[in-house]
């Protein structure tokens, strides 16, 4: 059986799955941002840069202790999974989520972003950027 054709996962419940993420992650950075926030600094650069760190910790730290989820992927019933081997590694989803989704999406001012949209719509195996250069796909399938 061909694992990426498997079950493959389309735009759809990618997009409510990052929905939700985005929505735990603001609500948590929005707190920590409160909780340590000093007269001295602006807000919202602030808010910003806290977003930004609690979201490439949620965004490795969660996948590799939770065989693949996050929270909008558990609740949308889908998760990471390497194409290779059984389990994720940490260098995987730093080349994933850290390289590729921080550094070079925010580098592409999200015309990269779009390119993922229409890898995602057009591929078999709906596999974007992110996946193609961490080696890792998006499976409905349970873990093994």
């Amino acid at each position: 059986m061909d694992v990426l054709r498997a079950s493959p996962v389309g735009v759809y419940e990618r997009g409510f799955a990052q929905f939700i993420d985005l929505t735990v992650n603001s609500f948590a950075s929005l707190i920590i941002s409160l909780s340590l926030y000093t007269e001295n600094s602006a807000f919202l650069t602030f808010f910003f840069v806290t977003f930004v760190i609690f979201s490439v910790l949620y965004d490795i730290s969660l996948p590799l202790l939770w065989n693949g989820y996050t929270i909008g992927k558990r609740v949308v019933g889908i998760r990471i999974a390497p194409v290779a081997c059984k389990k994720l590694t940490l260098l995987t989803l730093v080349i994933r989520e850290f390289f590729v989704k921080t550094i070079l999406y925010g580098a592409g001012f999200g015309v990269l972003s779009l390119i993922s949209i229409y890898l995602i719509s057009t591929r078999a195996d709906k596999r974007s950027i992110h996946d193609l250069l961490a080696k890792t796909y998006i499976t409905s399938n349970l873990p093994e």
